[in-house]
């Protein structure tokens, strides 16, 4: 296998979820114009609709990883239409669950009369966008497993003017206002899902069907335990602020809490990469043999691993210059924190590698298990008591020897593994059970 079809799948992947990234950003930057609390009130919904985002990224991950098990068996119409299915139902559920739970949360964190004008339409219409949003991305991610991910990156490249397009109409034109961006959000979403089904059919794929328990119950299970390890590090993020924002008696200021902050949404602009790696190795390896896996993340290893080592050279060597230029920061509590991630970044790409290979396993509560004991158990520890004696180098340790562990971890439970990877295709094989 040669590297140049791998890679290209990746970047495909990468450029398609920072299209979709990108859109969010012209979102916030047009609800702006629109004064007042506007923007505040988008970013927190956009902050507590994160089971949205959760049940959205599990879902066309593990739908992903199903297809890639089934074309091996001739089964690819079949997984699309029953995953498709699946993350229909999955979107409708948090649909419901967000039409009832957040006007109580954008309540109690703005305040009633402050809450008040962006309560009712607008969240009316994002809920009624949620089972498009599930389901289209799921449909990108299939089309990304079945090697069109050049359909995806086109269609997320013409969702950009075309978005910006309808908020326009329907912000400024019709008058909706703040609702408009959400009601645009819903159309968007809706033609998106149509238009990559259309994509879909030329596969095979017909209809939605419904799938037998057995498949439910292994999708459903595989999706649940996706979405806790996805939710973990984002409640994890939340957890460390918390800490830092302590009045801590020895030390404490709210510089470090600055620059931790701010260090922290750089980690993640750095890790994007290797998170997508991760990605597009769970959904590549299914698709092929199991023999033609060590090839596959050979070819990984022999390009890759010069760009992070490349990458973490130049963040410890440029942390200092970076922290004043882009984010005004400086001092040990940037400067360290930046240090640590450069060194952590070789471990950090093999670990992307085994989390991939991992998840192409369909060992999804394995790898979730793993992820949770590093980051709820390990990496505070270093992190309380580096904040009780304000050292920055142990406080910072959490970057790395956690990471370590759970490489550690995860390359054992591979080692332990089966010969033959796990699949999440159960039930294919069963007498269909109808469509919808």
């Amino acid at each position: 296998m040669t590297s140049a079809p791998l890679w290209r799948g990746y970047w495909f992947l990468f450029a398609s979820t920072s299209a979709a990234a990108f859109i969010m950003q012209i979102d916030l930057a047009m609800v702006a114009r629109l004064g007042g609390r506007a923007p505040g009130a988008y970013a927190i919904l956009m902050r507590i609709t994160l089971l949205d985002v959760a049940v959205t990224i599990a879902c066309a991950a593990v739908a992903a990883i199903a297809l890639g098990h089934a074309q091996k068996n001739g089964k690819a119409a079949e997984a699309i239409e029953k995953t498709c299915a699946l993350s229909l139902a999955l979107g409708a559920a948090t649909a419901i669950f967000g039409f009832f739970a957040y006007p109580i949360f954008l309540d109690a964190l703005m305040g009633s009369g402050a809450a008040a004008p962006y309560i009712g339409a607008p969240i009316v219409w994002l809920v009624a966008g949620a089972p498009f949003r599930v389901l289209s991305n799921t449909q990108g991610f299939l089309l990304h497993a079945l090697g069109r991910g050049g359909s995806v990156l086109t269609w997320k490249l013409a969702e950009i003017p075309v978005k910006a397009g309808a908020n326009v109409l329907f912000m400024q034109t019709l008058g909706f206002g703040f609702a408009g961006c959400f009601l645009a959000g819903c159309i968007v979403a809706a033609v998106s899902s149509l238009w990559l089904w259309n994509r879909l059919q030329a596969h095979g794929a017909r209809r939605i069907r419904v799938p037998e328990i057995a498949f439910v119950r292994s999708f459903l299970s595989g999706t649940f335990w996706e979405a806790l390890r996805v939710l973990s590090p984002q409640a994890a993020m939340l957890f460390t602020l918390t800490l830092f924002a302590l009045p801590w008696p020895n030390g404490a200021n709210g510089q470090r809490l600055d620059s931790f902050a701010a260090a922290q949404t750089f980690m993640l602009f750095i890790l994007g990469p290797l998170i997508t790696l991760m990605r597009y190795l769970a959904i590549h390896l299914p698709t092929r043999s199991s023999d033609d896996w060590t090839a596959a993340l050979t070819a990984v290893i022999r390009v890759g691993a010069p760009i992070a080592l490349t990458a973490a050279i130049v963040l410890l060597l440029g942390r200092d210059w970076i922290g004043e230029t882009l984010y005004r920061q400086h001092g040990a509590w940037w400067s360290v924190f930046v240090a640590c991630l450069a060194l952590s970044l070789p471990i950090r790409f093999v670990g992307s590698i085994l989390r991939g290979l991992t998840l192409a396993r369909s060992s999804f509560a394995e790898l979730t298990s793993v992820d949770v004991l590093s980051q709820w158990f390990i990496a505070p520890l270093f992190i309380l008591f580096g904040l009780s004696v304000n050292r920055p180098e142990i406080a910072y340790q959490s970057l790395i020897w956690p990471e370590l562990l759970a490489v550690l971890l995860i390359w054992l439970g591979l080692r332990s593994a089966p010969e033959k990877p796990a699949s999440v295709e159960v039930g294919f094989t069963r007498p269909r059970s109808g469509n919808i």
